[in-house]
């Protein structure tokens, strides 16, 4: 495959980064891009992170046997562990590592950013947004005249995401923030944390569209 890359898409296994690298993907199957994810090594989400590189090594081989291969992936480890209760945001640890790829490709002109609409009504969520675009620009050495950001999910609310991922991926993705210990030794979804009350609530409310997902 050629190495020269239309955009970066950050990529965590979730239900929101997988609706927006696969609309991606799929809305621009002529070009390249590259995938990554960071492996956020700080203290107090192991399991977490194994079951986020799970997720994303069982997408992404699907993506391939539906054909999809225009896009290569990038694996990175960022450990902060002994700096005790993380003192960032996970996006801001993702931007830096985003930038750090856009400064070893620049050819890269577009930052694919997964955002939803309902991230947009909680508070302080566009201060947010603003803070970790500071980053991904100062650090990247880019502005906004040659390096986009795209919001592919921004006027997306989190059934209309979930609608758009195809139902054997929607069912490979994990979004749980605090995984706890299930049976034969397994992880399951906390349904305690933000983001799982946010999938139980589409869920429970279309539960016939959802009656496939087993989380």
């Amino acid at each position: 495959m050629c190495n020269k890359y239309r955009g970066l898409i950050p990529f965590s296994g979730g239900i929101d980064s997988t609706a927006g690298l696969y609309l991606t993907l799929t809305s621009y199957p002529n070009d390249n891009f590259l995938v990554f994810k960071v492996n956020l090594i700080n203290g107090s989400s192991a399991s977490r992170t194994v079951m986020e590189e799970r997720a994303v090594n069982d997408i992404l081989d699907e993506l391939r046997k539906m054909g999809i291969h225009n896009f290569t992936y990038r694996r990175l480890s960022y450990d902060y562990s002994q700096l005790g209760f993380p003192p960032i945001w996970d996006s801001e640890a993702v931007n830096f590592a985003a930038a750090t790829c856009i400064r070893a490709y620049p050819e890269i002109y577009e930052f694919i950013e997964g955002a939803i609409g309902d991230d947009y009504l909680q508070a302080g969520f566009q201060e947010r947004l603003d803070q970790i675009e500071k980053i991904l620009y100062l650090v990247s050495e880019r502005t906004p005249d040659n390096l986009k950001i795209v919001f592919p999910l921004k006027n997306m609310m989190k059934y209309e995401v979930m609608k758009a991922i195809p139902p054997y991926i929607l069912k490979l993705t994990w979004s749980c923030r605090f995984p706890v210990e299930g049976p034969i030794w397994d992880l399951k979804r906390c349904h305690q944390c933000h983001t799982c009350k946010v999938i139980d609530a589409v869920v429970e409310k279309h539960s016939e569209e959802f009656e496939y997902l087993d989380f």
